[in-house]
């Protein structure tokens, strides 16, 4: 073969590399993959370890191995994490799996970049609550281009909270004789801290008494619904399975769906607090929705439908939140990765007089 052919094909190899392609300064040793490694104190990283580029066809595992993260005893568990990503294409990306005892891995969260030094991820684990022994892995995936900064985490933690917790807040109260039905949207831009739950509460002084009725409640935060439904996912809780968690404060109390009362334009099932059915005097019945995360959002708003229908003086319906940063469950800030076991792939890198190409392109 002439030489001018081979120079012809070394080039062509050369192209379709692209930016794989490594010359001068950052000459990648046998393999160009990314590496996942703890770069300083309290920042992890996956790139080409000690430069911002990584190779291309990557695979690289962060799973961790340390002692057994029990969310156990609590009703709500927020995991935070804190991050920062610049990838080359939408081929790059980092992504989160959580699995518990059969280590079938469920893919939870794909990292967007990020346009500063830091990120922040905020998780409500609604499909891990009792889970004694949670599983974490970080996969990296690159394609066939693959050169950026990769994927750098800071922080992981998680905490735990229940019903009940925290500090409350009051946005009204009706009190008899006030009859009020129909659609409320309540502004909730006070509504901060790490978790937050929505809290309705019915009360009398004497019997018999009256009765409220809520339905179609949504939280909306930067036009997202972010209120956990009992059936699964995030949107407008209809209470066509059940209620929410009831906290009677020691009198006798109870939320309910299918009572006998007829509510007018509120049609099908909802959520019913009935003194009448459930006599007792005084009368308190609470209900308290699934916890949330608000951090970081803007624009918060609740949405429902309600009916109010007070039989005498002393009867009230209010409608608050409580909101609370939760016990401490887990945290690491990597002072080392003692508690991580790391697996990479990739392909090698064929090295040329013009540098290193990646070798399967």
């Amino acid at each position: 073969m002439k030489p001018l052919v081979v120079i012809a094909i070394l080039a062509a190899a050369a192209a379709f590399a692209g930016e794989t392609v490594s010359v001068g300064e950052i000459e990648p040793p046998t393999q160009y993959n990314a590496k996942w490694y703890l770069f300083r104190e309290s920042e992890v990283r996956c790139d080409r370890e000690g430069l911002n580029v990584y190779g291309s066809n990557d695979c690289a595992s962060l799973w961790y191995m340390g002692q057994p993260i029990n969310l156990s005893g609590y009703d709500g568990v927020l995991m935070s994490i804190s991050y920062s990503q610049k990838t080359a294409d939408a081929g790059d990306n980092c992504q989160l799996y959580l699995d518990y005892d059969d280590y079938h891995d469920i893919l939870v969260h794909t990292f967007e970049d990020t346009d500063g030094p830091y990120g922040s991820l905020d998780l409500m684990l609604d499909d891990y609550y009792g889970v004694r022994d949670l599983k974490i892995v970080f996969v990296w995936r690159s394609n066939l281009i693959g050169v950026d900064e990769g994927f750098h985490l800071h922080i992981i933690e998680i905490r735990g909270v229940n019903w009940g917790e925290g500090k409350y807040t009051n946005i009204f109260t009706w009190d008899s004789p006030d009859d009020v039905t129909g659609h409320q949207s309540i502004d909730m831009s006070g509504m901060v801290g790490n978790m937050s739950c929505l809290a309705f509460e019915y009360g009398t002084k004497v019997d018999p008494q009256g009765w409220w009725a809520i339905d179609n409640v949504e939280v909306i935060a930067e036009g997202k619904s972010i209120l956990p439904l009992q059936a699964g996912g995030y949107g407008v809780e209809d209470f066509s399975s059940g209620g929410w968690y009831q906290d009677l404060h020691g009198r006798p109390g109870e939320w309910e769906i299918d009572t006998d009362h007829v509510t007018g334009d509120m049609s099908g099932e909802n959520w019913q607090c009935n003194s009448d059915a459930h006599p007792g005097s005084p009368y308190r019945a609470e209900t308290l929705s699934p916890w949330f995360s608000v951090q970081g959002l803007a624009n918060k708003g609740t949405v429902f439908d309600t009916w109010f229908s007070p039989m005498d003086t002393g009867d009230y319906a209010s409608f608050g939140f409580y909101k609370a940063i939760g016990d401490l469950i887990f945290l690491d800030d990597f002072k080392d990765l003692h508690d991580w076991y790391i697996g990479e792939s990739g392909d090698d890198v064929a090295e040329t007089s013009w540098g290193a190409i990646k070798a399967g392109f």
